[in-house]
């Protein structure tokens, strides 16, 4: 069980860091639109792990964690305006 607790503290370490990264590169009002974005990527991955695993313990726990963090995401986008989601995929070279 201590694993487990490391290993949630190790990856909300890794998104606090993966969000101060992300807070440089796109701007302000794109920022919740790319978090979640990148949380459902690493649930992806995760629940891709999942599949992999043999040992019944341990792809429970993948997939627990995959289904932890796209509800993370889920949660997240619900404060997300739908103008953010278009400035985050479409590029502009205009000023704004």
């Amino acid at each position: 069980m201590a694993r487990v607790k490391e290993l949630f503290a190790g990856i909300l370490i890794v998104a606090l860091i993966a969000t101060v990264g992300i807070r440089n590169v796109v701007p302000a009002d794109a920022l919740a639109p790319a978090i979640v974005t990148l949380l459902f990527a690493v649930a992806a991955v995760t629940a891709g792990f999942a599949l992999l695993s043999r040992r019944d313990r341990f792809r429970t726990m993948w997939f627990d964690l995959a289904g932890c963090l796209t509800f993370i995401g889920v949660v997240l986008s619900v404060l997300i305006e739908p103008d953010q989601m278009i400035r985050l995929f479409t590029l502009s070279h205009q000023p704004e």
